[in-house]
């Protein structure tokens, strides 16, 4: 029962001792409030009422106190600040950092807190590296049809793919998807069931195989497009098939197709793997690919890309986070983003996703109607112009945090969308990149209403406009009491903007750029 507690609490009680830490240094600065010191009294109760029950359940009081010495130490020295003699020496406010809850849980818990860091990153998965094969079918064709040109393809790969890296690679067909038409599709349409196949599976990677035509963002038709960040690889046989004017269809047959088909699909699985693009050479695997009609066997990987490729699989097998709970569902997000910023960096580089609201017109017009009614009334102007710096700053990151969080949850941007038991390395990557590219989709629809405003008020409203206002204490208004209420008014803007204009899913899974833009 003192195990299980310990773990309920575990969440709860840290973030009460973030608070504290808060609180701590808002002392420092300057000093606290009345309600503020009841604040903090109450959490020092708090915590001494969670020392008390664990002394209870435990089974040995003195081994217990012993073990934690340090807490226990802890919990009684905050009471000694109420004397005026400590009070008074200025020396000993500097001892509450030592003394608070805070850092000492800290220190006693450090070697539970890091063997759960060690839990949730999960056991390092053996070195094979399993690969779903997902075929989403349009209505023109059938999936038995499509069967011996999958069987096929796994067979012209496997026997590279294992002797290139040095581990042992098996591809496994999962249950195919009808697709409702034949439309052109993005590889992120395909994210969703992607993700689901390979959290049921699970796979470290998920291959789907289409017959419609592909695109990338650029709006340019591919044969096929990888995601090293969601580990995930798309393939149409469309683009294929595809001949010049004037030729017959090619069919999945074809000893051609068969072939480059093959070629594109290790080109892709090296891209997943951490290889780039080979210049220069030309008909290699890492070559930018193209079909080749005179190819007869699939390239192999190089001397030099293999050796690579030995280095680079050790991280391959993806370490999974079974069931965990929500704390330690979000340690595992932390340790993958830091074991692989590159992966986090790249797609938010590559997205722009502080101009994400320019593309959502929803977003924007809903941010930004609400934000020109207000710039045009006085008491808006009286509320900003009276409001801290620290306040405005504190409602600022409030409304950014809070819509993003907001609208990553009500769109259910997270992978995967479906809550499953098993979540992956670069799902979890996945999820860092979706959530710091809708925070900056936010910062950005900040800056541009806060833009908006200040273009107002310093080029709309004439200069002396301010000095007759009749409720203002201080008719002079600088530019910082302009930023201040520009800044003001940009918050209520982006919080209107979460609430009532919402996201176009598809949208933005597309901006995210989570695929390359070309094999």
């Amino acid at each position: 029962m003192l195990y299980k507690l310990e773990a309920l609490l575990e969440g709860p009680m840290f973030m009460l001792s973030i608070v504290w830490l808060f609180l701590f240094i808002e002392e420092l600065a300057s000093s606290l409030s009345p309600v503020q010191e009841k604040l903090v009294v109450l959490i020092w109760v708090l915590f001494i009422v969670e020392f008390a029950i664990k002394l209870v359940l435990s089974a040995s009081k003195l081994n217990y106190m012993k073990k934690n010495w340090l807490t226990t130490l802890a919990l009684f020295i905050p009471a000694f600040r109420t004397f005026r003699l400590l009070r008074a020496i200025r020396v000993l406010r500097l001892s509450r950092v030592a003394t608070t809850t805070t850092f000492v849980r800290g220190l006693t818990s450090s070697k539970r807190f890091l063997s759960e860091l060690e839990e949730a990153q999960g056991k390092t998965p053996p070195a094979e590296m399993h690969v779903g094969v997902l075929l989403a079918y349009s209505p023109a064709v059938t999936p038995e049809g499509m069967q011996p040109f999958l069987k096929q393809l796994m067979l012209d790969v496997q026997p590279e793919m294992s002797l290139a890296t040095g581990i042992p690679w098996s591809f496994h067909q999962v249950e195919p998807v009808a697709l409702t038409s034949d439309r052109t599709r993005e590889p992120s349409d395909f994210l969703d069931v992607a993700t689901m196949r390979m959290a049921e599976g699970p796979y470290d990677i998920v291959l789907v195989v289409t017959d419609v035509t592909l695109i990338s963002r650029k709006d340019r038709i591919e044969a096929g497009l990888a995601s090293p960040v969601t580990y995930t690889a798309v393939i149409s046989t469309q683009r294929l098939t595809t001949t010049s004017r004037g030729k017959p269809v090619r069919s999945l047959d074809d000893e051609a197709v068969r072939v480059n088909v093959a070629s594109l699909l290790l080109h892709l699985l090296g891209h997943i793997s951490g290889l780039l693009h080979t210049a220069g050479e030309k008909g290699g695997v890492m070559a930018p690919f193209s079909f080749r009609e005179r190819r007869k066997l699939p390239p192999r990987f190089s001397d030099s890309e293999r050796i690579m490729l030995k280095e680079k699989v050790k991280n391959l097998p993806e370490r999974e986070l079974h069931g965990g709970t929500s704390l330690e569902g979000f340690i595992f997000h932390l340790i993958m983003a830091a074991k692989h910023p590159k992966a986090v960096l790249s797609p938010l580089l590559r997205n722009w996703a502080i101009l994400l609201p320019l593309s959502l017109p929803g977003l924007a017009t809903a941010a930004v109607a609400p934000s020109l009614l207000l710039i045009f009334t006085a008491e808006i102007w009286d509320v900003g112009l009276n409001m801290g710096n620290r306040t405005t700053a504190f409602f600022a990151v409030a409304s950014i945090l809070g819509a993003s969080f907001y609208l990553i949850k009500i769109q259910s941007l997270f992978l995967p969308r479906k809550e499953k038991n098993v979540l992956t390395e670069h799902q979890a990557i996945a999820n860092v990149v979706i959530f710091l590219s809708i925070l900056l989709a936010c910062f950005g629809l900040f800056l541009m209403i806060g833009g908006l405003m200040m273009i107002i008020e310093l080029y709309v409203f004439p200069e002396d406009l301010i000095s007759t206002w009749p409720t203002l204490d201080k008719p002079k208004v600088g530019l910082s009491d302009k930023l201040r209420l520009a800044a003001f008014i940009s918050t209520v803007g982006v919080t209107t903007g979460a609430l009532a204009g919402g996201l176009e899913k598809k949208t933005v899974i597309q901006h995210l750029a989570l695929f390359l833009n070309k094999p």
